[in-house]
C-alpha cells in the first residue's frame, strides 16, 4: 500500500459513521488509510465485507506475517511484550488449543450461576447512590461492576482490583496518550500479577478461571506465559468493553426517552434482551478492531491486499449498515432482528460474550427499575470520549433521578 494514497482518519471517525463516509467516499468495501496513531491500514467498512474478513483465512493475528514497516506500531502484539501469547492474537491450532482450556467458564450455563451473586452486587451499587436522587453512573456503576464479576470469575482479591483498573486503561487504549514506556510498564505489572496469581492457586486451588489456568499449565495444555497472557485479556480487555457497553447503553436510552419508557415498562426478559441487544448495536463497545494481516497476496471486499499488509476493521460501519439493518440510525428497543457484529465472528467471536450480555441485562434491568425519572444531568454536547479509536468510552455519564429508598436487609434481590 502506498501511503500517499491512504486517507488519514481521527480518532472520532470510528466512532461517526457519517463523517467517515463523508470522509472517505463511501460506507462499505475496503480502503487504505492511515489510523490515528500513524499505523497504515486497509479499513473494512460494511456488515457483509466485516463477516468476510473475519472470517478470511488468509488473514492472521500473528505479527509474524506483518510488513517490517509495521513493527513500530505493533507494541502489543509483539513477542517482546511480555502477555502477547493470549487468544485474542493467536491462530489455529494455538488459538483452538487455549479456548478449549478455558471455554467452560465462560459457557451461558456456568455463567448464569453468577446471576444471583451478580443481581445482589448491582443492587447495592444502587443503594449507595438511590438516596441521593443523582450521581455519575459510570464510577457510580459502569465501572465498579464489570470490575468486580470479571475479578470473581478469575479469582481476584478485591483489595487488588483498583490496580489493575488503572493499568488496564493504559494497556487498552482507553488513554492514547500513553507512551511505549507507560505500555511496558502496565504490562510488566501485569505479568508478575497474573503469575503471584497462577502461583496462589496451585497452593489453594479454587472454583476460578486462574486455577482452570494453572492447571491446564501444569498438564502441558498451556504454557506459562500463555497463561499470564490469557489472564491479562479477560481482566482488561473483559472488564472494559462491559464498562462501555454500560455507559453507551444508558446514553442511548435517555437519549431516546420514548425508548427508555418502552424499556421500564415492558420488563419481560425477552425484551430486556432485545433492548440489550439494540444497545450492542447502537454504539458498540468497540469501534476499531487491529491486528489483523494478509499472510499472502489475497483478495476482501473486491480489493487487492499485499502480503503483510494490515487490515483493520471499522465496527460501527457493520452495526449501521443499511443492507443488514433496517432503518439502522433508529435506536429501537423493541428490534427483531438484529445482525450486529459487537461481539465479533467466526473463529474470534468474544468467548465473554455471555458473560457481557447478563451483566447488561442485569444492570440495566436494574438500574432503569430503580431509578424513577431518571435522566441526564448535563447537556448532552458537554459529554466527552476518551480518545481511543479502539473502544468507545464516555468520560462521564452524570444523572439525576427521583430519590428513592435502599432496599431493606433481606429484602428479594429479584
Amino acid at each position: 500500500m502506498s501511503v500517499r494514497e491512504a486517507v488519514p482518519l481521527t480518532v472520532e471517525h470510528f466512532s461517526d459513521v457519517a463523517s467517515l463516509e463523508r470522509d472517505l467516499g463511501t460506507r462499505h468495501g475496503c480502503v487504505p488509510i492511515l489510523l490515528p496513531d500513524g499505523m497504515p491500514a486497509w479499513l473494512v467498512l460494511g456488515n457483509a465485507e466485516m463477516r468476510e474478513a473475519l472470517s478470511h483465512p488468509g488473514l492472521v493475528r500473528g505479527v509474524s506475517a506483518a510488513n517490517e514497516k509495521l513493527m513500530p506500531y505493533l507494541t502489543l502484539a509483539n513477542s517482546d511484550f511480555p502477555l502477547s501469547r493470549h487468544l485474542l492474537f493467536a491462530d489455529q491450532p494455538d488459538h483452538g488449543r487455549m479456548k478449549e482450556s478455558v471455554k467452560k467458564a465462560f459457557t451461558r450455563s456456568q455463567v448464569e450461576k453468577l446471576r444471583p451473586w451478580m443481581t445482589d452486587f448491582t443492587h447495592g451499587l444502587i443503594d449507595e447512590i438511590v438516596e441521593r436522587g443523582e450521581a455519575d453512573f459510570i464510577p457510580a456503576v459502569a465501572l465498579p461492576l464489570p470490575i468486580a464479576v470479571i475479578s470473581e470469575v478469575l479469582g481476584v482479591e478485591e483489595d487488588r482490583r483498583a490496580d489493575f483498573e488503572a493499568r488496564a486503561a493504559v494497556i487498552t487504549g482507553v488513554n492514547t496518550s500513553a507512551n511505549g514506556a507507560d505500555i511496558a510498564a502496565a504490562g510488566e505489572w501485569f505479568d508478575a500479577f497474573a503469575g503471584e496469581l497462577l502461583a496462589a492457586r496451585r497452593v489453594e486451588p479454587r472454583d476460578d478461571v486462574m486455577t482452570t489456568m494453572a492447571e491446564a499449565v501444569d498438564d502441558g495444555r498451556m504454557t506459562e506465559r500463555e497463561a499470564r497472557s490469557n489472564a491479562f485479556l479477560f481482566l482488561s480487555a473483559g472488564f472494559e468493553t462491559t464498562v462501555n457497553l454500560l455507559a453507551n447503553g444508558l446514553l442511548a436510552l435517555l437519549r431516546h426517552r420514548e425508548q427508555l419508557r418502552l424499556f421500564r415498562e415492558d420488563r419481560s426478559r425477552d425484551a430486556t434482551l432485545r433492548g440489550l441487544e439494540e444497545m450492542l448495536r447502537y454504539d458498540s463497545a468497540v469501534s476499531g478492531i487491529t491486528y489483523r494481516f494478509a499472510a499472502d497476496d489475497l483478495q476482501l471486499a473486491g480489493v487487492s491486499i499485499p502480503k503483510g499488509d494490515h487490515v483493520a476493521i471499522c465496527l460501527p460501519t457493520a452495526n449501521h449498515d443499511e443492507r443488514a439493518v433496517s432503518c439502522p440510525a433508529r435506536f429501537d428497543v423493541r428490534r427483531e432482528t438484529n445482525p450486529h457484529l459487537s461481539f465479533g465472528h467466526s473463529t474470534h467471536y468474544c468467548i465473554g460474550a455471555p458473560l457481557a450480555r447478563l451483566e447488561g441485562e442485569v444492570a440495566f434491568r436494574v438500574t432503569v427499575d430503580r431509578l424513577a425519572d431518571l435522566e441526564l444531568a448535563v447537556p448532552e454536547e458537554e459529554l466527552t470520549w476518551k480518545p481511543s479509536f479502539t473502544v468507545h468510552r464516555l468520560s462521564r455519564l452524570p444523572v439525576r433521578f427521583r430519590p428513592g429508598a435502599r432496599r431493606a436487609p433481606g429484602e428479594g434481590r429479584s
